[in-house]
């Protein structure tokens, strides 16, 4: 400090006013312009205010319209999930009818093949009797007849003379469908 004071009292007064001078004008434009930038600060923080402000009711009007248009969406997916659910529970079932109807079907076509061969060694015996001579023809159209309506008719054809065998090859499959045929009636 003592330097400072013996340098200025060194140059002439007139020099340091005018020097503090200076330096007043240019803390004042300093200050003028520290004023400024204070003012542009605020005003940049209050633009920054409205504009996060505008932000904040944007984001919130998104959200609520986000929220409405998810709520629908998992409503229709609850629905979606039940639905899925009846039709693998429909599937299953259908798939446990299908096995067991494949069963019973394969089950009746047993009964039928047995019943089938059960008919023949029958119709077999009968026409066998009957060419013994032990049954009458007549019988065999009676107890035939006694088995469908259908096949009463053919049965009446088949008392006329049978050929060597005792089976007539054109009947005998139509009557062994028609007696399969009535046999199932009568199952069921």
């Amino acid at each position: 400090m003592n330097e400072l004071n013996e340098a200025a009292n060194n140059r002439p007064r007139s020099a340091l006013i005018h020097s503090i001078q200076q330096e007043n004008r240019h803390i004042r434009q300093l200050q003028q312009e520290n004023k400024e930038l204070r003012l542009a600060l605020e005003e940049h923080q209050n633009v920054m205010e409205l504009i996060m402000s505008k932000y904040r009711q944007q984001v919130a009007k998104l959200v609520t319209v986000n929220s409405k248009q998810t709520q629908p969406n998992t409503q229709e997916q609850a629905k979606l999930a039940a639905q899925i659910e009846r039709i693998s529970e429909m599937v299953a079932v259908m798939r446990k009818a299908a096995s067991l109807g494949d069963d019973e079907s394969q089950q009746q076509q047993r009964l039928i093949t047995a019943l089938a061969t059960e008919n023949k060694g029958l119709r077999e015996m009968l026409n066998i009797a009957s060419r013994s001579g032990s049954i009458l023809p007549a019988a065999c159209s009676v107890d035939a007849g006694t088995q469908t309506e259908q096949d009463s008719t053919k049965v009446e054809e088949q008392s006329q003379p049978i050929e060597q065998d005792g089976v007539n090859p054109k009947n005998l499959p139509k009557e062994e469908n028609k007696s399969l045929e009535s046999h199932e009636t009568t199952v069921s």
